[in-house]
């Protein structure tokens, strides 16, 4: 793995372009961009503990470095277990524009405008509801920390005819690609470095990588899997009949009162019904069941893609130790072969911030 000491920009880093007059300076600003910063120790001894051990420890560390004193009225700093430095140099490959981008503040705020400008980095249409998970985001930048390598942006989002087309042309592309959901990039990196930062993810056991043994290197925030071109399954019925479908919340940390937003993907075939309630889980025990937020049907319908999002809001009074994962059920199934029931994300529901 490749040092972490050092300050000095990355050699033949790409230059910063396209940033628009209307966007926020010192957001854009080429002459704030601060070189790669040495890694804290204790967040050097915390990437060892993870890679050693794996996604289970990743809110524990977090709570440690991040949640041991703190005021309960502010927001958290950061909002992920996996992240950078809250910049992040992307570069889109196909069309040449490049830019390094603050999209995490130090008050923890995600500004909006440069999310905007990463949707357009990674070909999201403009007239387009999708929008480019913050959660990639942060892992990209915490793989971009780590080796000091700028994201060079192979494939990004794609739209669905655009991934059936890849598809029909017998390229390695999934029915239900997160690349379709803003989920997933493939990047471009040294040969040594992407398998490097295969083998770093694969025991992060945190997120879904694949690699194809040559410069690229497929990331996504979907469930914990690895593959390269001789194990992967995109050929495969694997997916059909919604039988991977999964559910995603926006963030990893929250606070009492706020508002998780939980999103459906991977989803073939419609319509599907889903229960109104969320269940929180812990190592597979019921800790409390809630009702998701403005919906008063026994079954909500989604018919539609627009339809995939669902609501719940924190009670105040709720703080549950440790990592939690919230748990929906389908009260409709196209298929048998469809779960009855799945789980999101792990995620922490805090009462402090620092």
């Amino acid at each position: 793995m490749s040092s972490l000491s050092g300050r000095s920009r990355l050699a033949g880093f790409l230059p910063v372009c396209c940033a628009s007059s209307s966007e926020p300076r010192g957001l854009l600003d080429p002459s704030r961009f601060p070189a790669y910063d040495r890694i804290p120790n204790e967040q050097q001894q915390a990437g060892g503990l993870l890679r050693k051990h794996g996604a289970w420890l990743l809110g524990i560390v977090w709570a440690f470095l991040h949640l041991s004193a703190g005021a309960e009225t502010s927001p958290p700093k950061d909002r992920y277990f996996l992240s950078g430095d809250g910049w992040i140099q992307l570069s889109n490959v196909k069309t040449g524009e490049s830019a390094r981008l603050q999209y995490r503040l130090p008050d923890g705020s995600y500004p909006p405008a440069v999310h905007r400008h990463i949707n357009r980095l990674f070909n999201v249409p403009a007239d387009s509801s999708e929008q480019i998970s913050l959660r990639l985001i942060s892992l990209l930048d915490y793989i971009e920390d780590v080796y000091r390598h700028p994201i060079e942006i192979l494939s990004g989002y794609r739209s669905p005819e655009y991934n059936e087309l890849l598809r029909a042309n017998g390229r390695l592309a999934a029915r239900t690609s997160l690349h379709i959901e803003g989920m997933a990039a493939d990047i471009r990196m040294h040969q040594a470095l992407s398998a490097q930062a295969f083998a770093m993810i694969k025991q992060l056991n945190c997120c879904g990588v694949g690699f194809y043994h040559d410069d690229s290197l497929h990331v996504d925030v979907g469930p914990a899997r690895f593959w390269d071109e001789k194990t992967a399954k995109v050929r495969t019925n694997i997916a059909e009949r919604n039988k991977q479908i999964m559910v995603r919340t926006e963030h990893d940390i929250y606070m009492p009162g706020e508002t998780v937003v939980l999103r459906l993907a991977r989803i073939t075939d419609y319509p599907i019904g889903l229960s109104p309630k969320v269940t929180v889980v812990r190592a597979g025990q019921v800790l409390q069941e809630f009702m998701v937020t403005g919906v008063d049907n026994e079954c909500v319908a989604v018919r539609t893609p627009a339809e995939r999002t669902v609501a719940w809001t924190i009670p105040p009074t709720f703080r549950p130790v440790g990592q939690v994962f919230l748990r929906v059920q389908f009260c409709q199934k196209p298929f048998p072969e469809m779960p009855d029931q799945i789980e999101s994300n792990p995620i922490l529901l805090s009462a402090t911030t620092e």
